[in-house]
Formats: structure tokens, sequence, C-alpha cells
């Protein structure tokens, strides 16, 4: 059987049982049951944000995460837009922020992002598995909770969450140019009948 490629978040009651789980993880790599990507501890503050801590040894991360799916998925759902929407791409479409139906979604998003609720601590990792029992078995052992998802789920959920994202900021501009526009007519047309009356002309 193939292995599967899947993003992994494992979450935490106990902090430092997320820096054990990395190692457990690398370890598992290392005796080839399972393929690690990249990799990363991260918590969440109480405002929604995702950070990762300083001094966590990372792997597969580049600078402040950036250039990698992990990277790029810390940014979406720790940032702004993934705060409102409660973490689901398909919420975004439309500009509508449906949070009860982020809240029931079992998309990628939606689901990777609810298992990293306020005030949590997560492993979050890309991984190809040969069997789900692996991780879960490990991650079980240290009071663990497994969410995971296709990696393809994940990178199609981003792609329509940046699309949403253009379009969206499209029509934020349009609206800016009308309204500025509405603007300008509007003041043109105050001085001229201003000028109308200083001038006595009708």
């Amino acid at each position: 059987m193939a292995d599967v490629e899947n993003v992994v978040v494992v979450r935490f009651t106990e902090p430092s049982n997320a820096y054990q789980a990395l190692s457990v993880l690398k370890q598992c790599d290392a005796e080839g049951r399972i393929a690690l990507g990249s990799a990363a501890v991260v918590e969440r503050t109480p405002t929604g944000e995702l950070r990762i801590p300083e001094g966590a040894d990372n792997i597969g991360l580049v600078g402040t995460a950036s250039g990698s799916l992990i990277g790029m998925l810390i940014g979406v759902l720790g940032g702004p837009v993934g705060v409102l929407v409660g973490w689901g791409a398909g919420a975004l479409m439309g500009g509508v922020f449906d949070l009860d139906r982020a809240e029931k979604s079992d998309e990628a998003l939606a689901a990777l992002g609810r298992a990293m609720p306020p005030e949590s601590t997560a492993v979050i990792a890309t991984v190809a598995e040969p069997a789900v029992e692996v991780i879960d078995g490990e991650m079980d052992k240290l009071g663990g909770e497994v969410t995971r998802r296709p990696v393809a789920e994940v990178l199609d959920e981003l792609e329509a969450s940046e699309a949403a994202a253009e379009v969206a900021a499209r029509e934020a501009r349009r609206e800016l140019r009308e309204k500025r526009k509405a603007e300008v007519k509007a003041d043109f047309d105050e001085r001229v009948g201003k000028l109308k009356e200083t001038l006595h002309v009708s």
C-alpha cells in the first residue's frame, strides 16, 4: 500500500508534550515508519493568532516558516481571515463570513483550524504515512489529539482561499474607485453651484 501524504495537527493540553511529540515524530522518521516533511510546534494565543515559540526544534521551515506548506498554513490559520471565518476556506467565498457553517464544516482548513483552539499548543506537520496507526499510537501515549487531512485537499483549499481573497480585494478596489468618483462629482457640483451664486448665473 502506498504512503498517503497528510497534514497532521496534534493538540496537547500540556505544552511540554508538544515538544516531546516533535522528537517522537523525528524518531519515527529516522526508523522509516513515516516520512516527515516539515514540522513545527505552534501556540495559538488567546486572540487566535498562531506563533512559533522561540527555541522550538522545528524542521523543514525556512526563516520564519516561509517557503513551506506548513509556513503557509500557519499564516492562513493564524491570520485575521482565519480567525474571522473559523478557518474555513469555503466560508470565505463571496465575502460571506458564515461562522456556523465553518464550525460544522469538514473542509480541511476548517478542521485543522479547529484542532488548534485559542490557548492551545500543537505540533503541525506534513507526513507520508503508510498507516495512520503509527502516529495515532505514538501521540496517544503523550495525550495528543490527532487531526489529519490529505495534503492535496489542503492545497486545493489554500488555492481557493487565495482566489476568493483576490476577488474580494478587486471588489473592494472597485467600490473605492466608485466612491471616490462620486465624491469628486459631488465636490465639483458643489463648487459650480457656489460659483453660480457668486456670479449670479442661473
